[in-house]
């Protein structure tokens, strides 16, 4: 599980990283795979700033894959606070999650879900201007 500099990877997101918002600077040097929904077997949930995403659920989420070498790989674990020596105190575990492009890493929530509000739609791009409207609606 040593990440190798040179070696690609394949990285599935779905929040802060995609494509237009305030992260996707880590991974808009790489490569773009394509873009997919997968099967409902997920949560995503509302965590202010970014989502997190939970698996056994039942919503169907909208990913971007890229291909980012182990640099940005490594950069991706610590902007997701993933510890892989002690994955119990990580904010994200990162795992293997199946894409029609082939296996890639995500990064899966590591806290119970509590009473956060699902997002229904699995689109965080969707659900964050959603929010943006509600706010300007409240001036």
């Amino acid at each position: 599980k040593i990440i190798k500099m040179n070696k690609k990877y394949l990285v599935a997101v779905y929040g802060s990283l995609k494509k237009g918002l305030h992260n996707h600077a880590y991974v808009a040097e790489s490569t773009f795979i394509g873009s997919y929904v997968t099967e409902p077997e997920y949560t995503l949930i509302d965590l202010g700033a970014y989502p997190g995403l939970y698996e056994n659920g039942n919503t169907s989420i909208n990913m971007e894959v890229y291909e980012v070498d182990g640099h940005t790989l490594a950069d991706l674990d610590h902007l997701e606070g993933y510890i892989e020596s002690n994955e119990e105190i990580s904010m994200y575990i990162r795992k293997t999650i199946s894409t029609p492009f082939g296996e890639a890493f995500g990064y899966i929530y590591n806290d119970p879900i509590k009473k956060k509000e699902p997002i229904t739609s699995g689109d965080w791009n969707e659900h964050i201007l959603f929010k943006h409207s509600l706010a300007h609606n409240d001036c």
